[in-house]
């Protein structure tokens, strides 16, 4: 990935694989959790705010062609900030690939290996992505290029197939839980579009840099679409299963769903691709991890960080006692690390970085200027 360029679609699916993974797990149950009956709306809401925030931030990269955040945190802040910046963001991915990996570890324990030990089942996809890693960044892009429109083509057909639980009347009270928890307080969920996140990252290997803004907009739109289907597909439905913490609400409805007489356990070919998707992006956070330690420790090798990542993500993965605290990182320190660093501190240095390259390209032409004086 850092010497490897990709192509426009295969930018698109890095970006919308995120939230497809999170869309599996649960972040659709938990963003109800907050507006109940009006998480439609709230989505509505928080992706018009996440386009204009997106819309901001490229106009912000446009002084700064073919650079990503840590390039231009060593612009305006030299190499300290850049440091912090990328720990910082190590740091972040490696919350999110770990309690992922934990999540869906206890989904297949309690659906398919009740008694394989929590640990071996993270094992087993920290070694298929240390195995990705090792064939690079083509390998892990190309296959991602199938795995994404194969989860998309399989949510949507879950979502078309539990239409037949959906009750209209569920949708009212239309606000929810009120006004404030819809448009103020709800304001927090755009921490859902954690896409954002890579698109700080992708301007550097695209192909055609030129198509960097097109790109953003609709791997954000791919999300935002699939972010509004899961959660109207799950509020309409029965609420029962949105009581059941240990496995995700959205295989809960396709488990229920009626497939007829001959396809009988459909839910196992739905799981399926859901693994895929998993093993993808733990390919691909991995993958960006070691490239933002290789460039923040000016680092000649990048694959043998992989093994020291890999580590530290079994290790994080395996300290949640249960559920429960699974929950609270999701709903507490992911969802806060994702707005202070993504929607924040990131924000930040682009405008300051800004402001520094317009005072800084002003008094070269007034030099230039005096110069040819």
């Amino acid at each position: 990935m850092d010497k490897y360029k990709i192509g426009s679609i295969e930018a698109i699916f890095l970006i919308a694989i995120v939230i497809l993974n999170h869309i599996v797990l649960n972040l659709p149950k938990n963003l109800i959790d907050s507006c109940g009956n009006a998480t439609p709306l709230n989505i509505i809401y928080i992706t018009i705010l996440v386009f204009v925030f997106l819309y901001f931030i490229l106009k912000l990269f446009n002084n700064f062609k073919g650079k990503d955040i840590l390039d231009i945190s060593e612009f305006l802040g030299g190499k300290v900030l850049k440091t912090i910046i990328g720990i910082l963001f190590i740091g972040y991915f490696i919350i999110i690939c770990a309690t992922e990996l934990r999540n869906f570890g206890e989904i297949l324990k309690v659906v398919y290996f009740p008694k394989l030990p929590i640990c071996l089942l993270v094992l087993i996809f920290l070694t298929i992505g240390v195995i990705a890693n090792k064939y690079g960044g083509h390998s892990i892009i190309k296959s991602n290029l199938i795995v994404a429109p194969l989860i998309m083509i399989n949510l949507l057909v879950a979502y078309f197939c539990i239409s037949g639980r959906f009750i209209p009347e569920k949708i009212f009270p239309i606000l929810g839980y009120g006004v404030n928890e819809t448009f103020f307080s709800g304001i927090s969920n755009i921490f859902a579009f954690t896409g954002l996140s890579y698109i700080y990252f992708l301007q550097p290997i695209l192909k055609k840099q030129e198509n960097f803004k097109t790109i953003s907009y609709i791997g954000i739109g791919i999300s935002s679409l699939y972010l509004f289907l899961s959660v109207t597909a799950l509020v309409l439905s029965l609420s029962d299963v949105l009581t059941v913490d240990e496995i995700s609400p959205v295989y809960l409805l396709v488990r229920a769903a009626n497939f007829g007489r001959f396809i009988q356990r459909a839910d196992a070919i739905f799981f399926f691709g859901w693994i895929l998707c998993l093993m993808s992006q733990v390919g691909i956070t991995m993958l960006l991890i070691s490239n933002i330690g290789k460039k923040t420790g000016n680092l000649e090798a990048r694959f043998p960080i992989c093994y020291a990542v890999a580590t530290i993500i079994f290790i994080i993965a395996l300290i949640p006692k249960g559920m429960a605290e699974i929950r609270f990182i999701e709903n507490v320190i992911y969802k806060y690390y994702t707005l202070i660093l993504v929607y924040g501190i990131c924000f930040l240095i682009l405008v300051l970085a800004n402001i520094k390259y317009k005072k800084t390209h002003k008094i070269n032409r007034k030099e230039s200027d005096f110069a040819n004086e």
